[in-house]
């Protein structure tokens, strides 16, 4: 049993409404760009864990990459 059945069907409403991109829809935007002038697949490629990954690597000093290479090559040769 629901609680409060009318508070549920407002939350239904809601998620639908979400779900459906009613406000997307309604109120288009004029450009898909945010303040900074950043479009959306660029935001989403920045976001990407890959890309991430990519750009602490490349902070990185080349004397930090190398140990941490040879660091795990030698760890991995402790296992065997």
């Amino acid at each position: 049993q629901i609680a409060d059945p009318e508070t549920c069907d407002q939350m239904y409403e809601s998620l639908v409404r979400i779900h459906t991109n009613y406000y997307k829809n309604k109120y288009p935007r004029l450009k898909d760009t945010s303040f900074t002038g950043v479009t959306v697949q660029d935001c989403k490629m920045i976001l990407a864990t890959d890309i991430l990954k990519q750009m602490e690597d490349m902070k990185k000093g080349t004397w930090k990459k190398l140990r941490e290479r040879f660091y795990a090559k030698k760890s991995e040769e402790d296992l065997k």
